[in-house]
C-alpha cells in the first residue's frame, strides 16, 4: 500500500552522523531502491482508470473495516460509520490531478488515559505524516526528470535539500487539515485514538512553492511546472 512506501522512506531517511562510510553508502543504496519503488507505485495509482479506482476503494475500505472492527475499533462519538469513513479516506488517497495527489492523507494514532489527549497526539502525528508525504512527493517528481528534463541534476539536489530543511515550516502550515477518519478503542484502561487527516493538494503546492520564494526564480518556475503537470 502507498502508506507502506511513505513510512519506509521516512525510516530510511534517518541516518546517524556516527555511521561508518560503508553503512552510509548501503543506506543511500537502500533509499534509492525504495524511492524507485515509491515512484513506480505512485505512477501506477495516478494512471488508474476511474472504474478501477472505485473497485479498489470499495475493496480496501471493506477489508480494513473488517480488520479494525476485529481489533476493537469503533467510530468516535458523532462520526460516520466506519465503512463510510474508510471509503472517504481511500477515495481521496487514490485521486490525482495529473501526476500530483489531489489530497494528502496522513494517518496516525495516540494513546492516553484521556480521550482528548489521545486524539490530540494522533492529530499531531498525522500532520507530521502529511508533511513527510509532501517532501517525498517532491522527491518522486524530481526523480522523474530523466523523462521530462525540467530540472538539471544540480537543481534536483537544490530542491531536495531545501524541502528537507523546510520540514518544520511545512508542518506548521498544515492547520487547515480535515479529519476524515476518527476512531477509538479502549485497551488496558487507556483510550486509543486513530485518525486520518486530509490536506488539499493545491494548498500543498502553494506551501512547497513558498519555500522557494527567495530562491532562483528559474528553479521555482520549473518546480511549479512539475507540480502542475
Amino acid at each position: 500500500m502507498k502508506k507502506t512506501f511513505f513510512m519506509t522512506l521516512i525510516a530510511l531517511s534517518i541516518s546517524g552522523m556516527s555511521c561508518a562510510q560503508s553503512d552510509t553508502e548501503n543506506t543511500a543504496k537502500k533509499q534509492e531502491t525504495v524511492q524507485q519503488e515509491f515512484v513506480k507505485e505512485r505512477r501506477a495509482q495516478a494512471k488508474m482508470a476511474k472504474n478501477l479506482i472505485e473497485q479498489k476503494v470499495l475493496k480496501d475500505a471493506k477489508k480494513q473495516a473488517k480488520q479494525l472492527k476485529k481489533e476493537g475499533w469503533q467510530p468516535a462519538p458523532g462520526t460516520l460509520p466506519l465503512e463510510k469513513q474508510l471509503t472517504d479516506v481511500y477515495t481521496r488517497m487514490y485521486t490525482y490531478e495529473g501526476r500530483f495527489p489531489k489530497y494528502f492523507i496522513g494517518r496516525s494514532s495516540g494513546r492516553s488515559t484521556s480521550a482528548g489527549m489521545a486524539r490530540k497526539q494522533a492529530l499531531t502525528r498525522a500532520r507530521v505524516d502529511v508533511a513527510s508525504q509532501m517532501k517525498l512527493e517532491v522527491a518522486a517528481l524530481t526523480e522523474e526528470t530523466d523523462m521530462n528534463t525540467e530540472l538539471s541534476a544540480g537543481e534536483v539536489e537544490t530542491v531536495a535539500k531545501m524541502v528537507d530543511t523546510s520540514q518544520t515550516m511545512i508542518q506548521q502550515s498544515l492547520g487547515r487539515t480535515e479529519v476524515v477518519l476518527d476512531i477509538v478503542r479502549t485497551t488496558g484502561g487507556k483510550t486509543e485514538s486513530q485518525v486520518a487527516v486530509s490536506y488539499d493538494g493545491n494548498l500543498a503546492k502553494e506551501t512547497l512553492l513558498s519555500i522557494f520564494e527567495k530562491e532562483d526564480a528559474q528553479i521555482k518556475q520549473k518546480l511549479q511546472d512539475l507540480l502542475n503537470k
